[in-house]
């Protein structure tokens, strides 16, 4: 699969929610074998403290990336969390910490880890999909990844997901599939919240015997990343945030706006580019006209499905056309394709790449995230925060393509799921000295770089980078994954060069399907 849907496969849109149209309208490394020995003394250290149980043994592990296409081997290690702290002998979480060494003799004393977003995206599938782009860590320090719990392969929370496409979502439909996962959930769904995950980071590391994390979070990853630095700081050597979503941000109302605001953007850069305006003069007025087309009548279609190649029969409804256009814009190659699909299915009757669009975005969203994880965090954390009048939202919202529906749906969820604990004070302004670097993508149609500019007041040693042309995550752009090695080197980002981020620019818009222009 090409780099341009592994991004968005591990960037997987936050709010996503039940169905994988609405899911989403919403929202090889080097490696040592055994214990280097400082890490065995590390552990001893801690263990002597008090601070960290016996260190788990270590077993060898193939790890895959999102869809399988990727793998690494590793050091993995279980640790057992209780899934209720107030009951501590209670029943009990195992986590799965993939754990890469560093080349050092002597490793540093801390650990380099990731998270990654959704809600309910595996961070270890996301450590092996950027694994060739972390080798730089390990010649100073271990990386250490943990799968949040309810993700991955730590006892993920699955739900099965409506395979029907539904034009305007049905708020019974929604109810009785919440409920239906509810009840055949194996475990209490309460306690999956952000706040019991970064219990659970802080404690693998104590477990295996670091002394601090550097922290790097990614989309809803950076909620958990700010809120890590905020209650362990001491243990928090330095934080990266890719993506960020502020910490008092509630999840869900500002889909709609960003979207648009980053589908305007396209048209209009669209207009400003010659070779675009010229083959597709009238961009938006095309894409208001097939979206007005496919609400009224979905299209029926045959096509070899472009994950599987098996032929696939589809109604083309509005639901597929949003969620291509939304999740294109993701990332600059796919958003480069945006233009050309719309005036295909508009002007020339040919609906195959949007479609063809579509059925990937959501064949990787049906298998990289687990939904009962998602609805755990966004039922407790976001949903009661919501502070807006709902008419007045739903007016604001009715002329984006998008809509209120992702929100009404959200709501309709939350009102069957169970609440699990959020810490006092979850959603204040992080406060921090901690030495911190945000990165946002221009083109972000989820976390805009004004995002990170909110959260920058609160932080005393902060550096934000704005990737020119970028979409939705850019640890894997252009000298990105330079910055962030030299970042996590030295933990000052006042000292990085990023005159190499001022040459990146975005994709070029193909004019037909031979490409842009030549």
């Amino acid at each position: 699969m090409s780099a341009v849907h592994v991004r968005c496969r591990y960037h997987v849109p936050t709010g996503a929610t039940f169905g994988l149209i609405r899911a989403a309208l919403l929202l090889g490394a080097c490696c040592l074998l055994g214990a280097t020995a400082s890490q065995a003394a590390r552990a001893a250290q801690a263990a002597g403290s008090g601070e960290a149980n016996a260190q788990p043994p270590e077993r060898r592990c193939t790890l895959y990336g999102g869809g399988g296409a990727n793998r690494i081997d590793a050091d993995c290690v279980s640790v057992t969390r209780p899934l209720d702290p107030e009951r501590p002998d209670g029943e009990q979480l195992e986590l799965t910490v993939a754990i890469l060494k560093s080349l050092a003799p002597q490793p540093a004393q801390d650990a380099f880890t990731l998270i990654n977003g959704g809600p309910g995206g595996s961070s270890i599938e996301l450590l092996v999909d950027l694994a060739p782009l972390l080798t730089g860590i390990l010649r100073e320090r271990d990386i250490v990844v943990v799968d949040q719990r309810g993700t991955g392969l730590s006892h993920p929370l699955h739900c099965d997901i409506l395979d029907s496409v539904e034009t305007e979502p049905d708020a019974e439909a929604t109810r009785a599939a919440a409920e239906d996962c509810i009840a055949n959930l194996d475990v209490d769904p309460r306690f999956f919240t952000t706040s019991l995950a970064v219990d659970d980071l802080d404690a693998v590391r104590a477990t295996l015997g670091y002394d601090a994390l550097t922290v790097y979070g990614v989309s809803y990853g950076t909620r958990v990343a700010q809120h890590y630095a905020r209650k362990y700081a001491p243990h928090t050597r330095a934080l990266i945030i890719d993506g960020v979503v502020p910490l008092p941000a509630a999840l869900g109302p500002d889909i709609a706006r960003n979207g648009q605001a980053t589908l305007d953007s396209i048209f209009q850069r669209c207009e400003d580019d010659d070779a675009c305006a010229t083959a597709f003069p009238k961009l938006a007025d095309d894409f208001q006209r097939l979206s007005e087309q496919l609400k009224r009548q979905p299209q029926p279609l045959t096509l070899p499905h472009p994950v599987t190649g098996v032929a696939e029969s589809l109604s083309l409804s509005y639901g597929h056309l949003a969620v291509a256009i939304r999740l294109g814009a993701y990332a600059p190659e796919t958003a480069a394709l945006i233009p050309l699909q719309i005036d295909a299915a508009a002007n020339k009757d040919n609906f195959l790449p949007v479609a063809a669009q579509a059925l990937q975005v959501m064949d990787q969203l049906g298998t990289s995230i687990s939904y009962g994880m998602h609805n755990a965090v966004v039922c407790a954390e976001d949903v009661p925060n919501y502070s807006f009048d709902p008419k007045a939202l739903r007016e604001e919202l009715q002329d984006t393509f998008l809509g209120y529906e992702q929100v009404e749906a959200l709501q309709v969820i939350c009102e069957v799921w169970p609440k699990g604990p959020v810490d006092p004070g979850f959603h204040e302004p992080l406060r921090s000295a901690v030495p911190t670097l945000l990165l946002s993508g221009e083109f972000d149609p989820i976390t805009p770089p004004a995002n990170a500019e909110a959260v920058i007041p609160g932080l005393t040693d902060a550096r934000h980078i704005v990737a020119p042309g970028q979409g939705h995550g850019v640890i894997s752009r252009g000298c990105i994954p330079r910055l962030i090695r030299e970042f996590t080197e030295t933990a000052d980002a006042a000292t990085l060069d990023t005159t190499c981020v001022e040459r990146m620019r975005a994709d070029p818009f193909f004019v037909d399907l031979m490409g842009p222009p030549r």
